[in-house]
């Protein structure tokens, strides 16, 4: 609190700081427009039906019941990625002894357990039976016996001696009992002596307690002052608090009260004697300016969008210039790629032949066919025209009399020359009928024929 710096004695205490509301910068809701729906697979992750930890119909099944644990520990798992550290495990202590357990009485359940026997009644009933058989009579005379009587031998230290042979029984028995005895007499006193421990132990245990609750009764004793310490403080507080609202309140009223009169002065001249530049600064001035502002305003705006549609369709063109010119190197590319490819066939022995297009007026590409340089050109040739006749049968139907092979539509006269050839150069053409022969014998015919080739070849090497 600082002195207001206007000299009066009303103003003694203000804020430095003007206080003001908190803004909040976060909002309620969600915008469904700055949702970016980029971070989702589906548009439909994006609704809470979508979310494994929300069910629909039973819950109280076991599958169901697992699937929403697994779900919300994966949740948990996502948002702490970072794993608890352990927990120490607890040392031992040699007071963490327990307290003695109660004792316990048996009850006996055998009447519980036992099925009981249940004595079946007995009656004893007369009953009628036959009468005895007489007995056979006693033997009148008996023989006298005859024979020796069967006797045994005894000689001295045969027969059993007690005392020698219990001995070994005696002494084991009086051992075991002797054994027995001081056992027992160990483990009383072993009982005793436990037992004298445990009483020690509950008498420092009892002594334990009374001195704690000493220490409670001390410490709440000691709360108890602060509490009242505490409450003390809090009302001079808050009649220190009172005394400086009211301090406020006058200072305020009579600042108000001091100005009052010179307000309602100001206040009542501006009603009864009105400024009238002013109003037509504020009614006329004002609302022109404003509409000649939003005018270029919105003039700007169309410029703008114009330079932008006109810079968007040099933009478009271009893109679409590049993209044929890029075409066209790819295609061209594409051409070279495959003549050289073309050509490299052909050094191997593998050609192609273009061969006019009676539909279409082009060139029509047919092959590849396998050449030989050892093969001569009438031979080459014939493999042509049988490679047409298994593949292109109607082409060869057209040219019954077989195929000429050409370089540059000039007649082939060598294979190797085939070799040489490149891409596109190789091309073929029917070969002419032979004539009609006349009546004559069969010689005059092959030489005609003989005639007819030599002078195809003397053509083509003129050419």
């Amino acid at each position: 609190m600082v002195p207001n710096g206007h000299g009066s004695t009303s103003a003694t205490y203000s804020f430095s700081t003007q206080p003001k509301p908190v803004s909040a910068t976060r909002k309620k809701y969600r915008d469904p427009s700055e949702v970016d729906i980029a971070m989702y697979r589906d548009l439909k992750e994006t609704c809470i039906t979508w979310d494994k930890r929300v069910h629909r119909g039973n819950t109280y099944s076991m599958y169901t019941q697992n699937a929403i644990k697994e779900a919300l520990q994966e949740a948990t798992r996502e948002a702490s990625p970072r794993p608890r550290a352990k927990r120490k495990p607890k040392e031992t202590v040699p007071f963490d002894m327990p307290l003695p357990e109660r004792e316990r009485i048996p009850v006996d359940l055998t009447a519980h357990l036992v099925a009981r026997e249940v004595v079946a009644e007995v009656d004893t009933v007369e009953v009628q039976t036959d009468e005895f058989l007489p007995e056979p009579p006693e033997d009148q005379y008996q023989p006298q016996k005859t024979g020796v009587d069967v006797c045994t031998q005894v000689e001295d230290g045969e027969l059993f001696n007690f005392d020698f042979e219990v001995e070994p029984i005696l002494d084991v028995l009086v051992n075991k009992t002797l054994e027995q005895s001081i056992m027992e007499v160990e483990e009383e006193h072993e009982m005793a002596s436990m037992q004298e421990f445990k009483d020690r132990w509950h008498q420092r245990q009892e002594l334990m307690m009374k001195d704690w609750q000493a220490q409670v009764e001390e410490e709440r004793r000691r709360w108890d002052q602060k509490e009242l310490e505490v409450r003390r403080k809090r009302k001079e507080k808050m009649r220190e608090a009172h005394v400086l609202l009211k301090i406020q309140a006058m200072s305020a009223a009579k600042q108000h009260l001091s100005r009052l009169v010179p307000h309602a002065v100001t206040d009542i001249k501006e009603v009864a004697f009105p400024d009238m530049k002013g109003m037509a600064i504020n009614r006329i001035f004002l609302p022109q300016l404003l509409g000649c502002v939003q005018q270029e305003v919105q003039t700007m705006i169309r410029a703008q969008q114009q330079l932008d549609v006109m810079v968007a369709d040099c933009v478009h063109d271009r893109l679409a210039e590049q993209s044929s010119a890029l075409l066209t190197h790819r295609e061209r590319h594409y051409a070279r790629e495959r003549k050289r490819y073309e050509e490299l066939q052909i050094r191997q022995g593998k050609i192609r032949i273009l061969v006019d297009d009676t539909g279409g007026g082009g060139k029509v590409s047919v092959g590849p066919i396998q050449i030989s340089s050892e093969d001569s050109i009438e031979q080459l040739q014939d493999r042509v025209y049988r490679w047409l006749q298994d593949h292109e049968p109607s082409l060869a139907s057209s040219w019954p009399a077989g195929v000429i092979l050409c370089l540059d539509g000039d007649p082939v006269l060598s294979t190797l020359s085939i070799f040489e050839a490149r891409a596109g150069q190789i091309s073929m053409v029917p070969r002419p009928e032979p004539p009609v022969p006349e009546e004559g014998d069969g010689a005059d015919a092959e030489f005609a024929a003989d005639g007819a080739d030599a002078e195809l070849a003397a053509e083509g090497s003129e050419s």
